[in-house]
């Protein structure tokens, strides 16, 4: 016959005696500690689980973001190759625009273009606009700034020109032309280019600003814009949108600042603004600092080029 042996504690005092079972305080003990331990085991085992799936996605997202840097680099080892093509061709163009100016005795830049011949007859004068084809017609203005930015008529509130700021209150020349036009209104690419310039910050009192390289050593500015539709490195077609307009940086009230350089000087905009198939002849006549002999005859050179290979398949 088995016997349990119990500890059995006995305290007694005035109001009687107490008894205290150690061996089921053990016992409840053991039972708290069990269930302890099994709480912190499956509270550790879902604890793996989910690190374990978070480890998981985590690596599925890095295998992600990989390819995704993968195809960027790609894509961006393209524009880089396209943009140094482009480059080239640029270059390469510049030196024949050189070579021709110097090869007529154009004066430089900046002087009014009164070209004068080794037979002293005004060079402007002998251009036969009258023989350029449609299709050259047509090259030129792709590739030549033209038209308006804005499809809507427009005031003028700052002309091209010297003018006394009214922000600043100081005399300064005013490089481009400030057309009026409610927020938001789209702004179109007036030529073919390459997009070397699309920033929301670091352009002075331009505030938000789109550059535009085109061929031949021209460049086009949009400025105070409130929303830029592209980015540095985007090749563009003449009637693409680029962005919207708004009052950024300094100004007075929503505009758009329409500038164009040639070969880096600002020349008047409206002049090209002003310029189309119809008034093909305009720009001729009232831009007079650009060596547009030369550069037609670097235009015959380019179509006729192209031209060789079409005919030679016939």
């Amino acid at each position: 016959m088995k016997t349990d042996k119990r500890l059995v504690i006995m305290i007694t005092d005035l109001h009687g005696s107490k008894f205290i079972n150690v061996d089921m305080i053990f016992r409840q003990i053991g039972t708290y500690i069990l269930v302890f331990l099994l709480t912190l085991g499956l509270f550790a085992y879902t604890s793996i689980l989910v690190i374990r799936k978070e480890i998981k996605n985590t690596q599925e997202k890095n295998n992600y973001l990989k390819n995704q840097f993968a195809d960027m680099q790609e894509h961006n080892e393209k524009l880089n190759l396209a943009i140094k093509e482009k480059n080239e061709e640029i270059a390469l163009v510049g030196d024949r625009f050189e070579d021709i100016e110097n090869a007529v005795g154009m004066r430089n830049f900046g002087q009014e273009a009164e070209l004068i011949d080794g037979d002293g007859v005004n060079i402007l004068d002998r251009m036969d606009t009258a023989s350029i084809t449609a299709l050259q017609k047509s090259f030129i203005m792709k590739f030549i700034p033209n038209g308006s930015p804005l499809n809507l008529d427009f005031r003028v509130s700052a002309p091209y020109g010297k003018r006394y700021h009214p922000i600043l209150h100081i005399y300064h020349i005013h490089t481009g032309t400030d057309m009026v036009a409610p927020m938001n209104t789209p702004v179109y690419a007036t030529a073919d280019g390459v997009v070397d310039w699309a920033s929301n910050s670091g352009n002075g009192g331009y505030g938000k600003l789109v550059k535009i390289s085109h061929s031949f050593g021209f460049r086009t500015y949009y400025a105070h814009l409130n929303d830029i539709k592209v980015q540095r490195g985007q090749f563009v077609k003449k009637g693409q949108l680029v962005a919207l307009t708004g009052s950024t940086g300094t100004s007075t009230g929503p505009h758009l600042h329409y500038e164009i350089r040639f070969l880096g000087q600002p020349i008047d905009p409206m002049n090209f603004v002003k310029w189309d198939m119809q008034n093909f002849n305009l720009i001729f006549e009232r831009e007079r600092r650009i060596s547009w002999l030369s550069l037609l005859q670097i235009i015959n050179n380019l179509m006729g080029r192209k031209q060789e290979p079409q005919q030679s398949l016939q």
